[in-house]
């Protein structure tokens, strides 16, 4: 199964966590609406057998209709999308991840 997906070029990131910062969005000179904000994770995962902590954050950017439907901070949410590169001045690259679905699971009021 593994094999099958790597030849396939397979790049699908499921991820849930928390808004932790303030959405910054802008509409694209196309008037497509771009969103970005950091997610971040927490859970327990079993590796070699151990449980093991981990807390991380992402640089998640939502496009179009994915990025009119975002939350607000503090969120709780599930992100399904690919991740890539992004790169500011050349200088600085790092791993976002681009959202195709998110899921809502608390929202605060």
């Amino acid at each position: 199964m593994i094999a099958e997906a790597a030849s396939a070029s397979v790049n699908q990131v499921t991820l849930a966590g928390q808004i932790v910062s303030t959405l910054n969005t802008r509409t694209a000179p196309s008037g497509i609406r771009i969103s970005r904000f950091t997610l971040q994770h927490q859970s327990v995962q079993t590796e070699a057998g151990h449980d093991k902590k981990v807390d991380c954050r992402i640089i998640v950017i939502a496009v179009g209709e994915v990025a009119e439907q975002l939350p607000k901070q503090d969120a709780s949410i599930v992100v399904r999308g690919f991740i890539s590169y992004e790169s500011r001045d050349k200088i600085e690259t790092r791993l976002v991840l681009h959202a195709q679905q998110i899921v809502v699971l608390q929202d605060p009021e």
